[in-house]
């Protein structure tokens, strides 16, 4: 009867970490202002598929993107200065990490 229960626990324990590894679209609150569609690597590293790197940069500008966390698929949420393309003091830019491609904003 232990086994089952801890068998029981352990998966639900592995389900439950499972999905946080995927991040939900509905999370996006709104898209930034005057943002590129696409970031840049900084340093010449190359985009790898599923690995998101820091920083990513603003080709037009050289304002650097800072990742806070990461997410399995290659999704990646990135701190920036205050105020930067619209975001507010409790909010992320997430981005592509494969491509670099600007997703929208999140809340921290």
């Amino acid at each position: 009867m232990k086994t089952k229960i801890f068998t029981a626990v352990i998966v639900f324990l592995l389900m439950s970490c499972g999905s946080m590894t995927t991040p939900d679209s509905d999370q996006i609150i709104r898209q930034p202002e005057d943002a590129p569609a696409n970031f840049a690597l900084a340093n010449g590293m190359n985009f790898e598929e599923n690995v998101c790197k820091s920083p990513m940069v603003d080709p037009e500008d050289g304002t650097e993107l800072i990742m806070v966390r990461s997410w399995g698929n290659g999704i990646g949420d990135y701190e920036v200065p205050e105020g930067k393309y619209g975001l507010a003091k409790r909010e992320f830019l997430r981005v592509n990490c494969e491509t670099g491609k600007l997703i929208g904003i999140v809340k921290k």
